[in-house]
């Protein structure tokens, strides 16, 4: 989020989570665990993150397809912006 909006990076690739890694959780005996956002983050405007994610400078999705070939075609939108002219 402060790369976004100090726009001192460019994102590139899919829309995030919306989601914090500050957690609490609770361990059950049968393996189970129940997590649970313990803090409500906004964006810089107020609006909430939780649900919905950042969004990227540079859209590029990744289909089950470029996985299975081993591509990365958020890897190569990034590569080719950073060449230089």
């Amino acid at each position: 989020m402060p790369f976004k909006y100090a726009k001192r990076a460019t994102l590139v690739g899919e829309t995030t989570a919306g989601t914090f890694s500050m957690t609490r959780h609770v361990d059950y005996p049968n393996g189970m665990i129940l997590n649970i956002s313990a803090v409500r983050h906004t964006f810089p405007d107020g609006s909430r993150f939780e649900g919905t994610g950042i969004v990227p400078d540079v859209p590029v999705d990744t289909s089950p397809e470029d996985l299975r070939a081993g591509r990365d075609p958020v890897l190569q939108k990034a590569l080719a912006l950073a060449q230089l002219p």
